[in-house]
């Protein structure tokens, strides 16, 4: 089980990659929108709005290199994802699969009463 706690922290590597990913995606679109806006503004610097620009630009190197990350991070779970589904194919055994899924479909379609229910009527 050391191997699957492994693939768990992970997952949660890349979960946390993929949120960190988000927030700077967020921030780079205020960036750039800022920088837009500053540009439009006729009595702002030049230099105000290459800072801007600058600071937006920053970001995008960052965000670029947690999207390298993600790619590479993702490629060993995807692996395993698909050695599990296929080991899961090969091994599950279909008859028995039905049986149980027919097994709930008539429980859960069955008339069947409760003590609590009887002590109501």
């Amino acid at each position: 089980m050391a191997y699957r706690h492994l693939i768990k922290d992970q997952y949660t590597d890349i979960s946390n990659l993929t949120t960190l990913l988000n927030s700077l995606v967020n921030s780079y679109r205020l960036l750039i929108g800022g920088a837009y806006e500053l540009n439009n503004i006729s009595e702002a610097k030049k230099s105000d709005v290459k800072e801007a620009v600058k600071r937006a630009d920053d970001v995008g190197e960052i965000i670029d290199e947690i999207i390298k990350a993600l790619d590479e991070c993702n490629t060993s779970y995807v692996k395993y994802c698909k050695i599990k589904k296929s080991f899961i194919d090969e091994k599950a055994i279909k008859d028995n699969i039905l049986t149980e899924i027919n097994y709930e479909l008539d429980f859960k379609n069955s008339p069947h009463k409760y003590k609590d229910d009887e002590e109501e009527e």
